[in-house]
């Protein structure tokens, strides 16, 4: 039986936030999810993984007057750990990273706070990020920000992107030398010896799964035995960057889970921000993840 109401254990590397339904595990203090439990299986998330990729909110950054759209790559780690709200409804935690001159031209000039949030009753869960950059600091360019969820390769085979594009996918070791042979760039990989051979022949480009903002607002993948569910759900565009027609990045495989809230896919240097020393900034970004039973868009 599913115990009453939302509990919260808090370890020295560990949180575990567990309703009954579900059980989300982060480090402590990153704040990366390391496991997710539901329906019978231990954990959704990549155990072949180390427990640093698995599920974690990353960003690409550069300092100010760079140019381009690249940069270097941030998997956000927090240094500090709070509970926000503990009740037998609602648990909310924070992971924080304060940022101060000692880490100039390592660390992206912003003071981040992840939060994880998760009601009774939900076999879902939210997570928001605060990122502030204060005006005494120096400036910088963010050219992406996100969060990833790399899921179980033995488990999750089935695609859905949106109601007309659905369907089963290869698997990632299909993309790799001899099994798959890289094209043009690097996200582009001909599948010549693929592990069905129903795939042989097909190229796999994450770019292929992209959607435009309006567009973009639940996307996942589901496992056939048992019956799960797992959905990337986004109840509004209006922090993400380029407008309605903005194309970004969805589910690809991996198999792999994107919420985009800003990058330069589709639209090049024009929309990286540019945070200029003097400025002061400030930008929430939220999303939910659900897992549902016996569903399939």
């Amino acid at each position: 039986m599913p115990h009453l109401g939302v509990q919260l254990l808090v370890q020295d590397r560990h949180v575990v936030m567990d309703n009954g339904l579900l059980q989300v595990t982060l480090s402590n203090p990153d704040g990366i999810v390391t496991g997710i439990r539901f329906s019978g299986i231990d954990n959704l998330l990549e155990v072949l993984n180390d427990e640093s990729n698995r599920g974690y909110w990353d960003l690409v950054w550069n300092a100010a007057g760079s140019t381009g759209t690249t940069g270097i790559f941030d998997v956000i780690r927090g240094t500090s750990f709070k509970v926000i709200v503990e009740t037998e409804e609602q648990v909310e935690v924070s992971f924080t990273r304060t940022w101060d001159s000692s880490q100039e031209g390592k660390l992206v000039p912003l003071n981040i706070d992840k939060r994880f949030v998760m009601l009774r009753g939900s076999s879902g869960f939210y997570s928001y990020a605060i990122y502030e950059h204060l005006k005494e600091w120096p400036g910088f360019n963010l050219g992406e920000t996100r969060i990833a969820f790399k899921l179980r390769k033995d488990k999750f085979h089935y695609m859905v992107a949106a109601d007309n594009r659905q369907r089963f996918m290869p698997l990632p070791d299909d993309r790799v030398p001899p099994r798959g042979q890289p094209l043009a760039y690097p996200e582009a990989v001909k599948l010549v010896k693929p592990v069905e051979p129903d795939f042989k022949g097909e190229v796999d480009d994450k770019y292929q799964y992209s959607i435009e903002n309006k567009d973009n607002k639940v996307h996942g993948w589901i496992c056939m035995d048992p019956a799960v569910g797992f959905w990337q759900i986004t109840p509004s565009d209006e922090f993400r960057s380029g407008g309605p027609v903005k194309q970004n990045l969805t589910s690809h495989v991996g198999p792999t889970t994107l919420a985009m809230f800003l990058s330069a896919h589709y639209s090049g240097e024009d929309l990286v921000p540019k945070i200029g020393a003097g400025e002061a900034w400030k930008k929430m970004t939220l999303f939910r993840f659900g897992r549902t039973l016996n569903r399939r868009c």
